[in-house]
């Protein structure tokens, strides 16, 4: 039986007997106690995705095991963007890209463990590259994107044709 995304909350942060000021704590205060009981009672707009996927994950819980079918959200944007966030895109994910573009503004082309930038062919290992990833390509497609830098790299869904 469907619930709203408030009540959800609610029942999880009680069933770990927590106040809403600890589930605040728990995002590192990145959502203020108020807003969490505005969501529980109703009264809030729709969370960011961003903000599901941060209070799923201090809650304790995979973004991979969330209840999509069972939580309502006000509008159907907000459900679509929640559920864009649920798969993670991995480090040993990038082995089926083809390169990768940095916060930074560069592109590496990736050649097995390690990336290659174009412009200066400086050699960067994934691993040094992976937390500075914005978006990650393939074949022209885009696999991945994270849209600040403090973000989890996600899969796209719908995989987007880029110039």
């Amino acid at each position: 039986m469907p619930v709203w995304f408030g009540d959800w909350i609610k029942e999880q942060r009680m069933a770990l007997n927590i106040s809403q000021s600890e589930l605040s704590d728990r995002t590192g205060k990145q959502i203020p106690q108020s807003t969490i009981s505005m969501w529980e009672q109703r009264k809030n707009g729709n969370p960011t995705a961003q903000n599901v996927r941060l209070l799923v994950e201090s809650l304790g819980i995979s973004m991979n095991n969330f209840p999509w079918e069972h939580i309502l959200f006000k509008d159907k944007y907000t459900e679509a963007r929640c559920n864009q966030m649920a798969e993670r895109f991995y480090l040993y994910d990038l082995a089926s890209a083809s390169s990768l573009k940095t916060f930074e503004g560069k592109v590496y082309e990736l050649k097995g463990a390690v990336g290659v930038e174009k412009e200066s062919g400086e050699v960067r290992h994934i691993t040094d590259l992976y937390y500075r990833t914005r978006s990650v390509i393939s074949n022209k497609r885009l696999l991945a994107k994270r849209k600040n830098a403090h973000d989890e790299l996600l899969k796209v869904s719908g995989i987007k044709k880029v110039k």
